[in-house]
């Protein structure tokens, strides 16, 4: 008999340990399918809401008016999405370089439609007034592996918003990147990023104000939109952008911005190492100085440093009157 009891004392051991993992598989379970629900975005807008840092707030009669009036105008001026070009071989291209990217003011409007608050200044430099609007470059990104440009916020009140990203043409330009169809943007007043959505943004870096340098990356290979500031990587916004891009800037409120092409060399660092501009540097600088000038001197009696690297010449003004100037950086 003592064989059967140690026999059915095994049994019971067995079986309760058993009972044990089943019931620890089920509470974690049951907690797990709790997590999950509590993040599960198809809940009930009672049991959820976005968070309220990067939310438009409540959608009110003008919000839902200017939606529909977006939708209505990009129904009758629908996004290219694919219309490609080859930005390289532009003649535009190949006779600036770099220069022959320029911002446009009120772009594919009627004079029946609004108009946007930019007012381009010289090609680089945009200043917004009152009220909300975008623009655009007048060419779209080139198909290289790393493209990349750079913005300075040269004016901008606590209470404005500022919108830089890339856009597909034609955009409304009442309105800010990231908010319609097919944009994405990063916006100073939140740090959100807004992709073809006015309503509610994804968090993604710190708000951003006058005297910072936003910087905005895109890697072809992937169609990966990133954005910078003041030199340090903020990591990737968007995957999958797959459409012509175009330069895009925007404003709720008075601001003024100057960008960089790359004109000259960027805050980015990696970015002046992989020769990320949108295009070469020729045709960016005024002409060389006349023979009177000391660049001669210089390059008969400098050193070897300085023979070897232009930015240690010097100029000199050649006459009151000449109108050559350096090409436009970033002023405070």
């Amino acid at each position: 008999m003592s064989g059967f009891e140690g026999f059915y004392a095994v049994i019971v051991v067995i079986v309760v340990v058993l009972a044990s993992i089943v019931c620890c598989l089920g509470i974690r379970l049951f907690r797990r399918a709790n997590m999950n629900n509590e993040d599960d975005p198809r809940r009930s807008p009672d049991e959820w809401q976005p968070l309220a840092d990067v939310s438009s707030g409540p959608l009110d009669a003008d919000t839902r008016d200017q939606i529909q009036r977006v939708l209505a105008w990009q129904a009758k001026h629908p996004p290219r999405s694919t219309d490609w070009t080859d930005v390289p071989r532009n003649p535009l291209v190949l006779e600036r370089g770099v220069g022959a990217w320029a911002f446009v003011e009120n772009e594919h409007m009627e004079e029946s439609e609004e108009e946007s608050n930019a007012a381009v200044m010289d090609k680089t430099t945009i200043v917004f007034c009152q009220g909300q609007g975008c623009t655009l470059t007048n060419l779209p990104l080139p198909a290289n592996e790393f493209v990349y440009w750079e913005v300075k916020v040269l004016q901008l009140d606590d209470q404005d918003r500022l919108a830089i990203g890339l856009s597909t043409k034609p955009y409304p330009v009442w309105t800010l990147p990231g908010f319609h169809r097919h944009s994405v943007a990063y916006h100073s007043h939140t740090g959100a990023i807004h992709t073809s959505d006015p309503l509610i943004g994804r968090p993604y870096g710190p708000p951003f104000k006058q005297g910072d340098v936003i910087g905005v990356g895109f890697l072809t290979q992937t169609s990966t939109v990133f954005f910078t500031r003041n030199g340090k990587n903020l990591g990737k916004a968007s995957i999958g952008f797959k459409f012509p891009c175009y330069p895009s800037i925007g404003s709720n409120g008075p601001c003024q911005v100057s960008v960089n092409f790359g004109q000259q060399d960027f805050l980015f660092a990696a970015a002046n190492i992989r020769e990320a501009a949108l295009a070469p540097k020729q045709d960016t600088l005024p002409p060389p100085p006349a023979y009177s000038g000391h660049m001669r001197d210089t390059m008969l009696f400098g050193g070897p440093e300085e023979a070897v690297n232009p930015s240690h010449l010097t100029y000199t003004q050649q006459s009151a009157s000449s109108s050559m100037q350096a090409p436009p950086g970033y002023t405070i």
